[in-house]
């Protein structure tokens, strides 16, 4: 139970930080990469290998990690250091949600919604 505490304490710590604007200038990588990472540490305690095997529990916070840098890239408000950090990293959480769809009908149907949010990303954002 103290892994599990641990990993929702982190992951909510460092989503608020990444959540709260303006993000002091030079600490952009270091906010951004430690949600990615409490978000991805988070949603593997739920994976299919695991004692604790939570399949909606897992595509939740795969899916909260993904939503968050999609939002913040297409925010004008950020800088475009952090909106371009967020871009950078947004393959981690795709590629994990891309694992746990797995070859379903329904996961490529999940799959493909979210490859045309980031088309859509791509063409508003500017980048």
């Amino acid at each position: 139970m103290e892994k599990k505490a641990r990993l929702y304490s982190q992951f909510f710590k460092t989503e608020e930080q990444f959540l709260n604007h303006p993000v002091i200038s030079g600490f952009e990588p270091d906010i951004i990469i430690e949600f990615v990472q409490s978000g991805l540490n988070l949603a593997s305690y739920y994976c299919r290998h695991s004692p604790n095997y939570n399949p909606l529990l897992q595509e939740l916070f795969l899916r909260r990690v993904f939503f968050h840098l999609t939002d913040a890239i297409a925010h004008r408000g950020h800088s475009r250091i952090f909106r371009r950090i967020c871009l950078d990293h947004l393959h981690c959480p795709l590629l994990a949600l891309k694992k746990h769809y797995g070859q379903s009908d329904e996961g490529k149907r999940q799959l493909h919604s979210l490859q045309r949010n980031l088309l859509q990303l791509h063409h508003t954002s500017g980048f």
